[in-house]
């Protein structure tokens, strides 16, 4: 077959769908490189994470030659798909370029979430109008939907009203580095530690963690590390930390690169994620893959992403925050045996070859 994705994100953005677009499309193209596969993109960024998708052997990437970015990713592309007889063309990061639904081509759509539907307030004006209209648009465009969880797929349905049959469940995995098993070294050189991963906004729950620390006796507290970053959110975060008199229990990374961060998974005693909404919540695979359990919220799709591995809380409840930061804390028994259930479910589950394998059937069994 010969396949294009949209790469924007792959090339452009160093977070969750940059990061989700990386994975998906060097785990597909490297078990099965006899397809041919066509990266579109306005512009590219070339560096340590982007540099295996400019092997010529393996990708043809096509760029805008232009000023009008916008004008080449929304018409252009469509009209590259069609000289290049594309059989299928999948939008990793809810667009589709406009009239590819009228070309024989195959289309494919990964919805990660509708975050801004549930939470408008969390987004600018502007940006929230865009997201309604292209992603709606593209979402009802689309040939079939690839939601990265069960919880995504019901969102669909009930706020764009999206048939069943036209969406499936495909999960998606981490950094292959996250699957090695290999000797690490404590980066902190702390004993003990909890551990947050994330954007530093108010829906992933940060400012619960903090009051839920404030409830634990001195005798029960731990360090908490702080791998994100924020702006006007952060600083209510910091404010308050300063009130309740907790500055020694938080340690805030300015940074911490891909390739560490499996490190600090591997020798905290606990992920905290009390996030009331995810489309998926990758940090939680990334540390039940590094052998430790996770604090997180029964709702939304984190359930689906921690499995037996996850002590579930109310994640606007801090004293249920509280209450699992000692248990995981005090029972050492308890939490070894929700990192080896997660790390067992999220490898079974997660894993690139099973999930490569299902995006294959798709694109075989709808094309």
């Amino acid at each position: 077959m010969k396949i294009g994705f949209d790469a924007k994100r792959l090339f452009n953005n160093f977070t969750g769908l940059g990061n989700y677009s990386r994975t998906l499309v060097k785990n597909f193209q490297s078990r099965y490189p006899e397809h041919e596969i066509h990266l579109f993109s306005p512009t590219t960024n070339r560096n340590k994470e982007t540099e295996y998708f400019f092997d010529g052997s393996r990708f043809a990437i096509h760029t805008c030659n232009h000023s009008f970015k916008n004008y080449w990713r929304q018409y252009q592309v469509t009209k590259l798909v069609q000289q290049l007889r594309l059989d299928v063309y999948h939008g990793l990061s809810h667009e589709l370029p406009l009239g590819i639904q009228k070309l024989s081509c195959k289309t494919f759509l990964s919805f990660h979430d509708l975050i801004y539907e549930y939470y408008p307030k969390q987004f600018p004006i502007l940006d929230r109008f865009f997201y309604r209209m292209k992603y709606k648009s593209s979402a009802v465009r689309a040939g079939h939907i690839l939601a990265i969880s069960e919880s995504t797929k019901r969102d669909l349905q009930k706020l764009y009203d999206i048939p069943q049959d036209r969406i499936s469940v495909l999960y998606q995995s981490c950094q292959d580095i996250f699957f090695e098993d290999r000797v690490m070294s404590n980066p902190l050189q702390i004993d003990r530690y909890f551990l947050y991963v994330g954007s530093i906004i108010e829906r992933k729950g940060l400012l619960q963690i903090v009051e839920a620390q404030a409830l634990i006796s001195k005798e029960d507290r731990i360090p908490i590390v702080i791998i994100g970053k924020g702006k006007a959110y952060e600083e209510i975060v910091r404010s308050r930390i300063v009130e309740l008199n907790l500055n020694d229990d938080f340690i805030f990374m300015d940074y911490v690169s891909n390739h560490e961060l499996p490190s600090y998974y591997r020798f905290a005693k606990a992920l905290i994620y009390p996030s009331v909404y995810e489309g998926f919540g990758i940090p939680v695979i990334e540390s039940l893959l590094s052998q430790t359990p996770v604090i997180t919220s029964k709702i939304s799709s984190l359930p689906e992403a921690a499995g037996p591995g996850a002590l579930f809380i109310d994640p606007r409840k801090t004293e249920e925050i509280a209450d699992a930061m000692i248990k995981i804390v005090q029972e050492e028994d308890f939490a070894q045996r929700l990192a080896k259930q997660g790390r067992d479910y999220a490898q079974s589950k997660f894993n690139a070859d099973t999930l490569s394998e299902e995006l294959l059937k798709h694109y075989q069994r709808i094309s």
